[in-house]
């Protein structure tokens, strides 16, 4: 049924459609009115509680600030006087360019890779600035500006020529030298004692290297040539010795033994073999040195000695020298036991100026102990020196002319031990 539907049209026909207009008029100014005021309202409020207006002085606030921290960071920079060099992020050393600060950028707002020499930032219009930073810049990644030299001055000017291979060596060898500030002795009773070199005794330049061994034969060379001369140090204890196959063995010169005096008795005793012996080796073409073992306590005891020599010398040729020797006696007590370095020294030197003041070549001889703690060689330095030690090369500082490098060598023309020596010069020219 629909009761409801007939009795509306029935009593109310048209007059009701007016009725829905003046309502629906009426809703529309309700809401319009409600909207209105909702918009006033929010107005209202946003008025009344500022945020609005505290918002927009917030901006402007914090703009101003902007603007403030801006014109300081601006006032600082145009006040510092760090240039684009002392900001250089690459960290090179001090290329000593100059500062100027009245200049805050030296080169005109270009900043340069100083490793590469490429340009970063180019605000200058001079041409030839950036190319001298550049060329700069390249000088300095290869080591090498005139303002800063990674080099030495000889090696930028061209006054100084390369060094060859063998000039090095031998400067490193001069410099491991002269870095030598001690030598370690071993005494006959078996202690060791390391001693100052004497930097007023002139050292030797020997350059070991140059040493070649052919047994029994020690020899040096200068500048790939043969200087050295091979000797053997001879005596009544080799017995009967072959002077020509000694010769013939490379042997270029004899030391003879003249004679003795007694470590105890204190007489002067001739060698049994020394008249034979430097005969036979004159002639057998072999030149002729000698030497005395001293046991003198005074000087005139090593005069009376040299005096001994020059007697038993005297009618031979002689062409190497006339050597001192002073040993202690191993295992027994000598004369000279209670002598000092002083005393030691000047008995030393008595002889010798009386070899030479005869007009010959006159030497000292002596191992490291001797020559190093037994004796004074600053004193004794105008005189030449053999220098005894058994080894492949000789351990002493200061300049000497033969070395005995063997002691129980084996040699043609000696039966037993023979003690081999080298010359470093040839004594007979």
């Amino acid at each position: 049924m629909k009761l409801h539907d007939d009795y509306y049209e029935e009593e109310h026909g048209s007059g009701s459609k007016i009725t829905y207009v003046y309502m629906a008029l009426i809703m529309s100014a309700v809401i319009l009115g409600v909207t209105a005021l909702v918009f006033w309202a929010n107005q209202s409020h946003t008025k009344s509680d500022g945020s609005g207006y505290a918002a927009a002085l917030a901006q402007k606030e914090a703009e101003a600030s902007r603007k403030m921290e801006a014109n300081a960071s601006a006032s600082v920079i145009e006040e510092s006087k760090l240039t684009s060099d002392d900001l250089d992020i690459w960290t090179l050393p001090d290329t000593g360019r100059e500062k100027n600060t009245s200049q805050s950028n030296k080169n005109n707002g270009t900043v340069t890779n100083q490793t590469t020499g490429e340009t970063v930032i180019d605000g200058s219009a001079n041409a030839s600035d950036s190319t001298e930073q550049s060329k700069t810049a390249n000088e300095l990644a290869n080591g090498q500006t005139s303002v800063y030299d990674m080099t030495t001055k000889e090696e930028v000017s061209g006054e100084k020529e390369s060094k060859t291979d063998e000039e090095k060596e031998e400067d490193d060898k001069e410099e491991e030298k002269e870095e030598v500030k001690s030598i370690q002795v071993r005494h006959a009773d078996g202690t060791r004692e390391w001693v100052d070199v004497n930097e007023d005794i002139t050292r030797n330049k020997y350059d070991y290297s140059n040493l070649k061994f052919k047994k029994p034969i020690m020899s040096y060379y200068e500048d790939g040539t043969l200087v050295s001369k091979c000797g053997v140090d001879i005596s009544a204890n080799q017995g009967d010795v072959d002077f020509s196959k000694l010769k013939n063995a490379g042997c270029d010169f004899v030391m003879l033994k003249v004679g003795a005096r007694g470590y105890s008795s204190g007489n002067i005793v001739s060698d049994a073999n020394f008249r034979d012996n430097v005969k036979a080796a004159r002639k057998a073409g072999l030149d002729i040195g000698v030497y005395f073992c001293s046991q003198a306590v005074s000087k005139s005891e090593a005069r009376e000695e040299a005096d001994e020599v020059l007697d038993a010398i005297s009618g031979y040729s002689i062409k190497y020298p006339v050597a001192f020797v002073m040993e202690t006696v191993n295992e027994d007590m000598a004369r000279i036991e209670a002598l000092d370095i002083t005393e030691r020294t000047q008995i030393a030197k008595a002889f010798l100026n009386r070899i030479e003041d005869a007009g010959y070549k006159a030497m000292i001889y002596g191992d490291k102990e001797w020559l190093l703690t037994m004796v004074d060689m600053e004193e004794l330095q105008d005189f030449d020196v053999w220098f005894a030690q058994d080894s492949d090369e000789p351990e002493y500082p200061y300049e000497f002319g033969m070395w005995q490098y063997d002691s129980d060598a084996t040699v043609k023309g000696i039966t037993g031990d023979a003690a081999m020596i080298m010359s470093f010069k040839d004594y007979a020219k």
